[in-house]
């Protein structure tokens, strides 16, 4: 790790016995019980050591160092973990101290608290989507403490930030203390408190309660995690830590107002909603007193889990919860690989059954892999073509039938849709062949389903809900647009018609690809394609640094827009022209991945819709 400001308190020297009474005490001469040595280290010097019977505790004191201030003493030499002076000492013992610069500047950051759950502010922070001045925390003028208060339920979940991408995190690494004063555990965290990785992991709220907390910081001491994968020089704001801030907190009394929570469970997967909470009818569990199920068709090597919403009243908000690998019987593991971060993958395609008991919090699955999506036409109806009966002219009309985009992909689209302000559309599914709809309850019936609003991801401004108890798409705005709807993942997108190759803009977007952190929209020059001189492709340069691997998609948004998400692009529209396709292709995951260092193009074929690499060199 570079450190950005030097921290003293790391090495070993030679035990001498303290001078103070208690230590005296514990040193007696012929004292015939067993004792161990607890050395206190500074550096290269050992400030102290003290003699400890067995089963005893070891003596806090505060030492003293010009141009220092002593922050605490730690069991590790990076300060990972908080030496107990509560604990029996049972063996000979190090305590590292932990000094911070005395001459600190004022820090001029604005710190907000980001997260999610069912008390009122994190409800409304949706994991940093809003960050205003009810979310920021109060600056004491002269000195680096940040004061905020705020009601908590069990299971929120939160960090302090300073902005939208959650940069200077301090998390639950810096809690100076998770129980109360009578041992009931407030806060925890996914594992151990204290270790490196804990500083940025969510503090988890265990005891509902008002708390106020206090976060302190000394800027003069913030290091950087230059051996984090994803670290760069640009972003390095995402990777800063500092193991002299510290946050405490206390518990001012009961949360007022109790709520009425109802949760809901929906999957969230690699391509199943391309890792977007995609919160609809085809990805939801059905709830039936507390037990919830989804029988849903997964291609083999999807990676998923279930995430969480929880309304209250009439607000909806992402929840905190997750179903992971963890939560599966011995059954359903056996049908899935399951990674590191307890994401789980099929082994297999076909239809899954997803049971999950909330009393239990056990996810069973059961899979048919006979039982696959039975062959389907796709229209658009509505309200929206010129001379067009509504909600009758539409369907079995070729005219508006989407069209598969590439032999088996199951994404189909159709192109240059003329609409009208203020008109409304949907997707309708039929049986492969079908004339007409048949008769609704018997076997001839034709339909498959329908995709609303629901469904629908992308189209910015343009397209919003009608509103009320309709769920029809509404177009606002007239125009020409291509509509493409993505059968496996069950989400429509729409997009202005290019009525010319440079009506659009293609974005990279990924891990380790420039300043980009996590997936963030951005939507910069330097990561925009640019068209080829004969206007038939897009064309992108970039470099994969030596141990730093890529992973990454792009997305296609109409010409000039700047927000929102767009048509994205994975290693399913991988082509066969490009040198370099091979080094792109992921072993697990849809998104293209390269751990070969080097420079290269990737192009955009705008008329098979293929992405193709190739090696870049200096000759």
């Amino acid at each position: 790790m570079k450190k950005a400001t030097k921290i003293v308190g790391l090495v070993v020297a030679a035990a001498v016995c303290a001078s103070t009474a208690a230590v005296l005490a514990a040193c007696t001469p012929g004292d015939d019980g067993k004792t161990y040595t607890v050395t206190y280290r500074d550096g290269t010097t050992v400030l102290d050591t003290q003699k400890v019977k067995e089963g005893e505790k070891a003596t806090r004191w505060t030492p003293t160092k010009a141009d220092y201030e002593f922050i605490n003493w730690y069991v590790t030499p990076t300060f990972s973990h908080r030496f107990d002076f509560d604990a029996a000492i049972t063996k000979n013992t190090d305590a590292f101290s932990l000094w911070s610069k005395a001459n600190q500047p004022a820090d001029i950051r604005e710190y907000h608290i980001v997260g999610s759950g069912t008390s009122p502010v994190l409800r409304k922070s949706n994991w940093g989507k809003v960050i205003d001045n009810t979310t920021k925390m109060a600056k004491a003028t002269d000195k680096n403490v940040y004061t905020y208060t705020l009601d908590l339920n069990k299971g929120d979940e939160f960090q302090f930030a300073i902005n939208t991408d959650w940069h200077n995190q301090r998390g639950v690494g810096y809690l100076n203390e998770t129980k109360l004063a009578d041992g009931t555990e407030a806060f925890s965290g996914s594992s151990t408190i204290g270790d490196n990785s804990n500083y940025r992991l969510n503090i988890k709220c265990e005891y509902s309660g008002n708390y106020t907390f206090k976060l302190y910081t000394h800027p003069e001491d913030d290091l950087y995690e230059t051996d984090h994968p994803k670290y760069t020089e640009e972003g390095k704001e995402a990777f800063n830590i500092n193991h002299c801030d510290s946050i405490t907190w206390v518990r001012n009394g009961d949360v007022e107002d109790d709520v009425e929570v109802v949760t809901d469970y929906y999957i969230k997967g690699a391509h199943i909603t391309n890792w977007k909470d995609m919160y609809n009818p085809a990805t939801k569990m059905t709830n039936n007193n507390g037990v919830y199920t989804l029988e849903i068709y997964l291609k083999e090597g999807e990676e998923f889990v279930f995430t969480s919403q929880n309304t209250i009243g009439a607000e909806v908000a992402t929840g905190t919860e997750y179903l992971r690998s963890t939560n599966l019987d011995d059954a359903g593991k056996a049908l899935f690989d399951e990674l590191a971060s307890k994401n789980m993958v099929a082994k297999a395609t076909g239809t899954y059954k997803f049971t999950y008991t909330a009393a239990t919090q056990v996810l069973t699955a059961t899979l048919d892999a006979a039982k696959t999506p039975a062959p389907t036409d796709y229209y658009i109806d509505g309200t929206f073509a010129e001379g067009v009966e509504s909600w009758q002219g539409y369907c079995f009309n070729e005219e508006f039938m989407l069209k598969e985009a590439t032999a088996g992909s199951g994404v189909y689209e159709i192109k240059n849709v003329a609409m009208k302000a203020d008109s409304e559309f949907i997707i309708q599914a039929f049986k492969a062949g079908s004339t007409e709809r048949g008769e609704w309850g018997t076997d001839g019936y034709n339909g498959l389903g329908s995709y609303n609003v629901f469904y629908l991801y992308g189209g910015g401004d343009d397209f919003v809900p009608v509103g009320g108890n309709n769920n029809n798409i509404k177009c606002v705005k007239a125009g020409n647009y291509d509509i493409t709807f993505d059968s496996y993942a069950k989400m429509i997108t729409v997009v202005k018609h290019a009525e010319s190759a440079d009506s659009l803009d293609i974005y990279i977007k990924g891990a380790n690809i420039g300043t980009q952190v996590d997936w963030k929209h951005n939507f910069a020059e330097e990561y925009r394609f640019t068209i080829s001189a004969d206007e038939t492709k897009y064309e992108y340069t970039f470099t994969v640094a030596e141990g730093k691997p890529v992973e990454f998609g792009f997305e296609k948004h109409p010409k000039g827009e700047t927000e929102g998400y767009g048509q994205f692009i994975d290693s399913g529209a991988l082509g066969t022209a490009g040198n370099a396709n091979a080094k792109f292709v992921p072993e697990s995951g849809t998104n293209f991945k390269c751990s070969e260092a080097g420079t290269y193009k990737a192009v955009y074929d705008i008329a098979t819709g293929k992405v193709d690499f190739y090696a870049v060199t200096n000759a």
